[in-house]
């Protein structure tokens, strides 16, 4: 008799238990998800967010260039040789970004990934501070200040996006405004308990 009252004992406790557990798995479940927040269940509502401030904007401008230089430009006739000389100072204007509908937006489990765009010249303008000109024949051959400033302006459009001192101080400050922008975008939805990744287009994330 005492072997059977243990046993109904032990079977009416485990019984107990697993009724209790049920009844507690709801109120487990909420306290669960206040300690540890559904980060899928965040990147899924933010990244639509996301996608909807990146479709509606156009241009993120992260930097400008103002600099002032000096160019040269002879006048060559054959056989004669320089017939003529232009020095020009002048000033290069240009802000530097990204096009953000360039931008392409993955979703992990615990991060939202962007590849960025290769940094590009959004805008850009040069102007002549001082022209002067040196003629020792034709001036129908030599070329004009406007010519000389539109040749140049594209010179400097061109350093300022292939050589790799410029590109990389570019990259960075458009990944820093990038991050800046989007994280003002979800200001107004809290605390976030997932990561934000930043890879260069055609560069896979880690």
């Amino acid at each position: 008799m005492k072997k059977t009252g243990k046993w109904l004992l032990s079977l009416l406790s485990k019984a107990l238990i697993i009724i209790l557990v049920i009844l507690l798995l709801p109120l487990a479940r909420t306290l669960i998800r206040r300690i540890m927040p559904d980060a899928a269940g965040e990147i899924r509502v933010q990244s639509m967010i996301l996608e909807q401030k990146l479709e509606s904007s156009k241009r993120l401008e992260v930097t400008t260039i103002d600099e002032e230089g000096i160019l040269e430009a002879k006048t060559n006739v054959v056989i004669l040789g320089t017939v003529g000389s232009t020095t020009i100072r002048y000033r290069y204007t240009a802000s530097v970004g990204i096009d953000l509908s360039k931008v392409v937006m993955t979703t992990d489990s615990d991060r939202i990934i962007f590849e960025l765009p290769d940094p590009e010249i959004l805008n850009d303008g040069i102007e002549a501070l001082e022209i002067n000109k040196n003629n020792f024949f034709s001036k129908a051959i030599e070329k004009s200040a406007e010519t000389l400033l539109n040749e140049q302006k594209l010179k400097c459009r061109e350093q300022y996006i292939t050589e790799k001192q410029h590109s990389e101080r570019a990259w960075e400050d458009i990944r820093k405004s990038f991050e800046d922008t989007i994280c003002q975008w979800l200001e107004n939805f809290g605390e976030r308990h997932y990561e934000f990744e930043f890879v260069r287009q055609n560069e896979p994330a880690v």
